[in-house]
């Protein structure tokens, strides 16, 4: 273990940046965040990843399209494409073992569900894919919003959800990732936030929440939290386990301490 009184370079480098699933992987096990997002250690890619990933790809490519042809036969037409292209052979080199018809199935579902939650046709979206970057009490912080839009002269920021809605007590989650990126747009736009939401595109469902002052202070103590704890663990290059029914579906397991690896 390191002197206490050693003030030289950490063992680790610090993070370039935090982002809200970064935090999110920190809060649920160091140890993993280190192989991650440190080591650079690969993962497997599954299927409910790759289905959020295709979805998403559509929907952004339905934003590109003038109004008038943001249409169920657009993403069809899109969904097709993008297929053929880019996603049947990515699919088809998971080592899950998927059915493909089940798969499309599935991402159509998804996408006939979203024309059901909103007309696409009747606004247009600021930013897609906006990638946004700064700086949160001190911590460098990076996130991806899939949309946003400005009604009133305020912003309403959009995010695609592929799988299920949590309940209420599991919301924190998703109420940090929105906080985030509010905090972000809002420095990047001067603009304040009216609302935010994310879309269950699976079940057809909303989720909206005020981004209020409240809200956004609980974040700002949270990032800074785990970005101090991130920063001891890197000096000290010791990263704990925290272990939980997400074990089951780990990557690391096999390299991890808890489990006879390391």
């Amino acid at each position: 273990m390191q002197d206490s009184l050693d003030v030289g370079a950490p063992v680790y480098p610090y993070p370039k940046y935090m982002s809200p699933s970064s935090i999110s992987t920190f809060q649920q096990c160091p140890l993993k965040f280190k192989f991650y997002k440190l080591d650079r250690l690969p993962t497997e890619s599954t299927e409910a990843q790759h289905l959020g990933s295709f979805v998403h790809e559509v929907l952004e490519g339905l934003f590109k399209c003038p109004r008038e042809e943001r249409t169920e036969a657009t993403a069809r037409k899109l969904a097709r494409e993008l297929w053929s292209t880019k996603w049947s052979a990515e699919f088809h080199a998971l080592k899950e073992k998927c059915d493909e018809n089940e798969f499309r199935w599935k991402a159509w579902w998804c996408i006939e569900n979203y024309f059901g939650m909103e007309d696409p046709t009747s606004f247009d979206a600021e930013g897609i894919e906006a990638k946004m970057d700064g700086d949160i009490d001190g911590v460098p912080v990076f996130g991806i919003i899939d949309r946003y839009t400005i009604e009133n002269g305020k912003l309403v920021i959009s995010d695609y959800k592929t799988g299920k809605k949590p309940r209420k007590q599991y919301e924190w989650e998703k109420k940090m990732q929105i906080a985030i990126y509010s905090i972000l747009l809002k420095a990047q736009t001067g603009l304040d936030v009216e609302r935010a939401e994310l879309l269950y595109v699976k079940s057809g469902k909303f989720a909206r929440y005020d981004v209020d002052e409240e809200l956004e202070n609980a974040v700002r103590v949270e990032v800074r939290k785990t970005w101090d704890e991130v920063k001891t663990m890197c000096d000290s290059g010791e990263f704990e386990t925290r272990t939980g029914p997400l074990c089951n579906w780990c990557d690391y397991q096999s390299i991890c301490p808890e489990f006879g690896g390391g």
